[in-house]
């Protein structure tokens, strides 16, 4: 998730390098809402306006697994559950699991799972086309990599390593943050490197090798190897 000052114009250049549709999101009463891409293996980006914050991580599972886990490592977490909800009017078609600040890297990622109840997804604030599940994959352009940085590397390591990801080896890149440790996901992997907690880059697939700013502290990549 991404939260620009210039919402359009941080979309623009997602769809100008990527080459996928721009598709509606989170309307939540707001003319503008959020826009976003849906890469083809799955992951997209929800991009708000009005206001500018880092990027967010935000993995899809279990929460039920995720709060056994956090419980197990220590992890102080808030949970947002959908069943808690009592008003069919503020009902919404996922439960997240948000860490709670102080915890480094671990503090920039949260996790969502979606309803299985296909009734919230008609809702005027969820029917967007860019949240539902359930997109096929198909043969364009996919998002390939996120750089995450983190200033306690080997905390950040075992907290990545717990979320599931595998250590697979270094990576060097010819775009800044240049060197990391690339860490096998289901959908997309992530590069852990020395630097700032949080999100600083995208990695997708193109012919050409390019790097855009899309804020000042994400970056976006295509092409390379």
């Amino acid at each position: 998730m991404i939260r620009a000052l210039d919402r359009d114009g941080v979309a623009a250049k997602v769809v100008a390098l990527s080459g996928r549709p721009l598709l509606a999101g989170y309307r939540a009463g707001d003319p503008q809402g959020s826009v976003g891409v849906r890469f083809a293996n799955g992951p997209f980006l929800d991009i708000f306006g009005e206001s500018a914050t880092p990027a967010a991580l935000i993995l899809q599972g279990s929460l039920s697994d995720l709060e056994s886990l956090a419980g197990a490592k220590g992890w102080a977490f808030r949970s947002h559950r959908r069943e808690t909800i009592t008003d069919p009017a503020q009902d919404q078609p996922w439960s997240m699991l948000m860490f709670r600040r102080g915890q480094g890297l671990l503090t920039q990622i949260s996790a969502i799972e979606y309803a299985d109840d296909p009734a919230p997804w008609a809702l005027p604030d969820f029917s967007g086309p860019l949240y539902p599940p359930d997109s096929p994959p198909d043969a364009g352009t996919r998002l390939r990599r996120v750089w995450v940085g983190a200033q306690d590397l080997p905390e950040a390591a075992g907290s990545l390593a717990a979320l599931g990801f595998v250590a697979a080896g270094p990576v060097h890149s010819e775009f800044p943050p240049h060197d990391g440790t690339l860490y096998r996901g289901p959908r997309a992997d992530l590069v852990l490197f020395s630097g700032p907690d949080g999100v600083a880059r995208l990695d997708i697939d193109g012919r050409e090798l390019q790097r855009i700013a899309l804020t000042a502290d994400l970056a976006l990549v295509a092409g390379e190897a």
